[in-house]
C-alpha cells in the first residue's frame, strides 16, 4: 500500500492511518460549510497533529532530546549558580523547584512561538488540498508542541521525584491555569509575529534575537520580590514577567503574586490574538497563492 503523508509510525513498523488515496478523498470532500466546517477541522488539525507526530518518531529523536536536556541543563546550571552565590538553603523556597517551575513554562512559550513562525512556510506544500488551510497548521502545531512539553514536563517531574526533590505544587489548578493561559499567550503572539514573518523575514530573525535576552528578562530565575523597586518596575511591563510571578507563586506557597497584574496579562494576551485574526483573515488567500 503506498505510504502517504497521512501515516502513523509505531512499533518499529509503518503502518497507513488514512492510505493516500483515501486521505486526498475526504480532503477533496464538498462539506456543507455551514453544518460542517467545525468538523472539517476538527478533522484536518487531527490529521496534521497525526503527521507531525510521525515526523517525530521516525528519526527526529535529537530535537527531542534536546527540548529535554535544554531545560534541565539550564535548571541545573542556575542552581549551581544560585547554591554557590548564596547556598542553597538561603531562600525559602526549594531552588530547583523554583527554576523548574519557570524553565519549562517559559521553552514551552518559546517553542510556540518560535515553532509559529515557520509553520505557515513549512507546510505549502498541503494547501493544494482545499480542505486545508494554513490556520489548520498553525493550530496542529502548537497543540503537538504543547503535548511534547507536556511528555517532557511529566518526564522532569519523575526525575525529580526519584532524587527526592518534592514536586506537589502548593496551587495546582494556579499552576494549570496559568500554564494553559501561556499557552495561548505564546499562540496569540505566534499567529500575528507568524503572519508578518511570512511576508518580513526579518522579524523571524528578530525573534531569534530576542530569545536569550527575554529569558534573562522575565523573571525565570528570580523572584521580583528579590529586585530592587526600579528594576521591578521595569521589569513588570514584560509581560511574561507577570505569567511567571503566577506560575512560580502558586508552585510554591512561599512565594506570592502580589506583582502579577491579571488585566494587563488579558490585553497582551488578546490584542495580539485579535490582530492576528485579522490579518490572517486578510492575508489567507496570499498564502494559498504564495
Amino acid at each position: 500500500m503506498k505510504r502517504g503523508f497521512f501515516t502513523r509510525f509505531g512499533g518499529g513498523m509503518g503502518h497507513t492511518l488514512f492510505p493516500v488515496e483515501e486521505a486526498a478523498e475526504w480532503l477533496k470532500e464538498e462539506l456543507p460549510q455551514e453544518r460542517d466546517s467545525w468538523r472539517r477541522f476538527k478533522r484536518v488539525v487531527y490529521a496534521l497533529y497525526l503527521r507531525q507526530l510521525q515526523r517525530q518518531l521516525k528519526g527526529e529523536y535529537a530535537g527531542f532530546v534536546w527540548l529535554l536536556v535544554e531545560p534541565l541543563i539550564m535548571i541545573i546550571l542556575f542552581t549551581l549558580m544560585h547554591t554557590v552565590l548564596r547556598g542553597r538553603s538561603s531562600s525559602s523556597y526549594d531552588i530547583i523547584v523554583f527554576m523548574g517551575s519557570g524553565m519549562v513554562p517559559f521553552f514551552l512559550f518559546r517553542t510556540i512561538l518560535t515553532s509559529s513562525l515557520r509553520v505557515f512556510k513549512q507546510n505549502k506544500p498541503l494547501y493544494h488540498y482545499s480542505q486545508i488551510k494554513p490556520f489548520d497548521a498553525f493550530i496542529a502545531n502548537a497543540f503537538f508542541e504543547s503535548s511534547l512539553y507536556a511528555v517532557i514536563t511529566l518526564i522532569l517531574l519523575l526525575l525529580a521525584f526519584l532524587i527526592g526533590v518534592d514536586i506537589v505544587p502548593q496551587n495546582f489548578d494556579g499552576v494549570v491555569i496559568g500554564i494553559l493561559w501561556l499557552i495561548l499567550f505564546g499562540m496569540s503572539w505566534g499567529l500575528l509575529l507568524g503572519v508578518l514573518s511570512h511576508f518580513y523575514e526579518v522579524i523571524s530573525k528578530f525573534v531569534s534575537f530576542m530569545s536569550f535576552p527575554l529569558l534573562i528578562l522575565s523573571a525565570v530565575f528570580f523572584p521580583l520580590s528579590t529586585l530592587p523597586p526600579v528594576a521591578r518596575e521595569w521589569l513588570l511591563y514584560n509581560p511574561l514577567v507577570h505569567f511567571m510571578e503566577w506560575i512560580h507563586g502558586s508552585y510554591l506557597a512561599t512565594l506570592d503574586t502580589r506583582y502579577v497584574d491579571f488585566s494587563y496579562m488579558f490585553e497582551w494576551t488578546v490584542i495580539p490574538l485579535f490582530l492576528g485574526l485579522w490579518l490572517y483573515t486578510k492575508s489567507e488567500r496570499k498564502f494559498l497563492d504564495s
